[in-house]
């Protein structure tokens, strides 16, 4: 298994938790793999424990815990008692490879030109809940962050000058007005979503190519939006997304990442299946997001999936800044068996994947995911 992509995605999957402070009662194990039938590159793979309790460990406070082996991530929130809409937090959290790039070209991987990347992150951040007439919930945060990011050299980097050490400072605004609950089985929810964020990387030189370095970007922002909904109709789940994001000074190493099979893992990593996770690092980028589950039994003992996927973006560089279009569908099977897991096993078809030089990327999915 490649232990650079190993878990790489544990990190945007906590992010994806921020958005709101959470106070659901959550005891889940989630794995996911995905790996082409044709090309390069080696299995991706994440997987994480995700421990979520209100009202613990003391009155007013709710924490939130991901583990995911070389990641760990944990937020308290504490609900101020003149106004408990409104809590305050920290979180902390940090892991090995989790920062790692793969650069391809052409759907070939350029081994010369990868490295690993570890980090650890510490935020403060206040959250609003609004009080409104709807039945979904409306939330406002606001969050300061502070990322050190290290990196280190593959046995294949050569002619290639790595990042130097460096510190992140970030200012991020949320706003999440309803909410989709996660898990393989969750057939209800809407969703519209509002992200930004101004980061200011201290420490940080140009890298790159020996002789042929990027440009040297200290500041980058990003802002983000999505609408997506879970619709039930009898044994029917249709799923929706449209989403897109725009960013300035980008690179590879704050890029938006698309392509894979793998799922839940938005924003800042986009599924589209059929090509390689994280194929495309984007600076601009539109995304839909298609899905249609049909319950062949009841209780979602066995289920029929098909996808469908278009984004269109602007890659960073060095990169030519042209605009493209990428197409995926899939299909998958999932069905709850042995210790009442869910399992979902999908076949994902990347229309415009470049592989050996001719047309069509093939990628295998597997995701396993248990309540407690």
């Amino acid at each position: 298994m490649n232990k650079t992509a190993l878990l790489i995605l544990a990190l945007v999957l906590a992010h994806t938790a921020l958005g709101q402070v959470d106070v659901e009662h959550r005891r889940t194990v989630t794995l996911q793999t995905g790996f082409p039938l044709r090309g390069d590159e080696q299995a991706n793979a994440f997987g994480y424990f995700w421990f979520n309790q209100d009202q613990y460990p003391w009155t007013n406070t709710a924490l939130r815990v991901i583990f995911a082996g070389v990641f760990a991530d944990g937020e308290l929130s504490y609900f101020l008692p003149a106004n408990t809409n409104i809590a305050v937090g920290v979180g902390l959290g940090g892991g090995l490879y989790i920062d790692s790039i793969t650069p391809y070209r052409n759907g070939e991987m350029l081994s010369k030109q990868r490295f690993f990347g570890d980090l650890a992150v510490g935020r403060v951040f206040v959250n609003e809940s609004i009080p409104n007439p709807t039945p979904l919930p409306l939330n406002l945060r606001g969050t300061y962050s502070a990322t050190g990011s290290w990196y280190r050299k593959t046995d294949t980097t050569s002619d290639f000058t790595i990042p130097d050490d460096y510190l992140t400072q970030s200012l991020t605004a949320e706003l999440r007005f309803g909410g989709i609950e996660p898990g393989l089985t969750a057939r209800r929810g809407a969703e519209l979503y509002l992200g930004a964020d101004a980061n200011y990387r201290s420490g940080f030189d140009a890298f790159g190519r020996n002789g042929a370095l990027l440009p040297e970007q200290t500041k980058y922002q990003r802002v983000y939006g999505s609408l997506a909904a879970k619709i039930p109709v009898q044994l029917t789940t249709f799923f929706a997304r449209v989403g897109g994001g725009l960013g300035e000074d980008l690179d590879e190493l704050s890029a938006y990442k698309l392509g894979g099979n793998l799922l839940g893992v938005e924003p800042f990593t986009a599924t589209v299946h059929g090509y390689y996770t994280r194929e495309f690092f984007a600076d601009d980028f539109g995304i839909a997001n298609l899905e249609v589950r049909q319950q062949l039994t009841a209780e979602h003992a066995l289920a029929a999936h098909l996808y469908g996927d278009w984004a269109v973006l602007k890659p960073v560089p060095p990169a030519a800044p042209d605009w493209d279009n990428i197409f995926g569908v899939g299909a998958g099977l999932s069905f709850h068996a042995l210790w009442n897991v869910d399992w979902l096993i999908s076949y994902g078809y990347g229309i415009n994947a470049v592989r050996d030089g001719n047309r069509g990327g093939h990628e295998i999915g597997l995701a396993l995911e248990k309540q407690f």
